[in-house]
């Protein structure tokens, strides 16, 4: 299926070891785009203005990770629920006229980590019915807790670590699964007045905010929660790792709930250290943040190419992920 060549890229620093290229090209392979390119393009908040007003009208698109996600904002128009509630977008799309009339921004974080965690309780696959998963999307990316038709981690407790741009779009996430409360694990707690302004526009408790340093605290707040998700980046989890590790065997859990469930947003490596200690603990799930970063790419697929959203090849995406 020929038609004119078109580019999209993902942005960010650091860039090299992303799978968005890989999600993306496999897309276009199964949608017969042999026109369509996908980049990786190493670029930092400075030099996002002039990159975007440099391009020409063959860009479709962009995927915006760390740390652009902000600094994306004054240069688009914000256009889906959650890049509005939260004023982070980490996708551009450009219209047919190309960048030079602005991108219109999306944030497609929030229904990748609904996704992510859902498969993890086995309520969500990759290769069911596409009008199924579709739907699934399309009222996450509403804020439609009430529409989901399944909530298995309703009135459950949980965990952020991070206090950045996706720890946002986790609150959001779990406040759709319809979670009691979010407390927060963080570097810096003096940092975290967004995050408690957030749980309160979420109607959510004031979460607890503990320090990652404080070895007795932070290793009573990862034993005592349902569901954990580390937005840190690569490496900046591994202490959590070792208290883990050590740490005594919680009481066990009551036997019409899931297990303790961990989302790691990094992919690589796979798995992280903080995966496999969490593995080892009775019951434990952990998933890797390659299977957010599948889900959070088939809306930005249908918005770069003007697809549906039932229409993206999921499972072709999901092959080409599993084999790398």
């Amino acid at each position: 299926m020929n038609g004119p060549d078109r580019r999209c890229a993902v942005l960010g620093d650091p860039i090299s070891h992303s799978l968005s290229p890989l999600l993306h090209r496999s897309a276009y392979d199964a949608l017969g785009l042999d026109g369509w390119r996908y980049d990786r393009v190493r670029m930092d908040a400075d030099g996002l203005a002039d990159f975007i007003h440099g391009l020409d009208p063959s860009w479709a698109g962009l995927s915006l990770t760390m740390p652009l996600k902000n600094a994306v904002g004054p240069l688009g128009d914000f256009c889906d629920y959650w890049s509005k509630t939260l004023g982070v977008a980490n996708t551009a799309v450009f219209a047919q006229g190309g960048p030079a009339k602005g991108p219109s921004l999306y944030n497609t974080d929030v229904e990748g980590i609904v996704a992510a965690l859902l498969e993890a309780a086995d309520r969500c696959r990759a290769d069911e019915d596409p009008d199924d998963l579709a739907a699934l999307l399309e009222v996450t990316g509403q804020g439609r807790q009430d529409r989901l038709p399944d909530q298995p981690y309703r009135g459950t407790r949980a965990l952020v670590i991070g206090n950045g741009n996706t720890a946002e779009s986790a609150f959001c996430a779990l406040k759709v699964l319809g979670v009691e409360r979010v407390d927060l694990l963080v570097r810096n707690p003096e940092h975290c007045d967004h995050m408690l302004a957030l749980a309160s526009r979420l109607d959510l408790p004031e979460p607890t905010v503990t320090a990652m340093d404080r070895s007795e605290s932070a290793e009573k707040a990862l034993i005592g929660t349902d569901i954990i998700v580390s937005t840190l980046p690569s490496g900046a989890a591994d202490p959590l790792a070792d208290l883990l590790s050590t740490a005594e065997t919680p009481e066990a859990h009551d036997d019409k709930r899931l297990g303790p469930v961990l989302l790691d947003v990094v992919y690589d490596p796979r798995p992280t250290p903080l995966m496999k200690a969490f593995c080892s603990r009775p019951g434990g799930r952990a998933i890797s943040g390659e299977r957010m970063l599948l889900y959070q790419a088939v809306r930005q697929v249908a918005l770069m190419t003007g697809r549906p959203l039932a229409a993206v090849p999921v499972a072709a995406m999901d092959r080409a992920l599993r084999e790398a």
